[in-house]
């Protein structure tokens, strides 16, 4: 019986020599058109992937060889595919994002700056110290000659102020859209 009608019925030790035997130059021609090794290797890994779940459906008119050969060019434009949609997306993502970022910053700052209206000034100001300048508890107590507990405190309350203020500025919104 002929090695392709092996293959094709799903004799294991038929597809294992037949990989053996070619293994080496898919991986090889993987390789020359990547120039990257990991990638050659998964390629090579999904080319007899793929000729193991297809094996039903090989020619027994055409050498194997042929046949694996059109199976790794036909993987190689898939991955040549997707790699172009990738670096598209990062693209177009990476742009967007920095545009949203920008866009998302500013409109959290007037929030904030709105919402921290409402705020005693004390709490304000330690809200401000803590969102917009970045210290620690221990720098703003310091800077305010207050204890780190009485920072947290406030930060506490300020947050709960802020939390019920947000909630009803969002009511108010809901109701003015509807």
């Amino acid at each position: 019986m002929n090695n392709i009608l092996l293959i094709k019925k799903g004799d294991e030790n038929a597809f294992v020599e037949m990989y053996h035997r070619l293994n080496g130059r898919v991986f090889n021609f993987f390789l020359k058109k990547t120039r990257l090794p990991e990638v050659a290797k998964d390629l090579t890994q999904q080319c007899f992937i793929r000729i193991y779940h297809y094996r039903e459906s090989l020619s027994e008119q055409h050498p194997v060889e042929k046949q694996v050969y059109i199976i790794a060019k036909s993987i190689y434009i898939n991955h040549l595919r997707l790699e172009n949609r990738r670096k598209i997306r990062e693209t177009d993502y990476s742009g967007e994002r920095a545009d949203y970022e920008s866009d998302n910053r500013f409109e959290i700052n007037d929030y904030l700056n709105k919402i921290t209206l409402t705020l005693s000034p004390v709490r304000k100001k330690i809200i401000l110290l803590k969102v917009h300048k970045g210290l620690s508890n221990k720098e703003i107590a310091e800077e305010l000659s207050i204890s780190v507990k009485t920072v947290e405190n406030h930060i506490t309350k300020a947050h709960h102020h802020m939390r019920v203020v947000s909630a009803e500025l969002m009511i108010i919104m809901v109701i003015l859209l509807c």
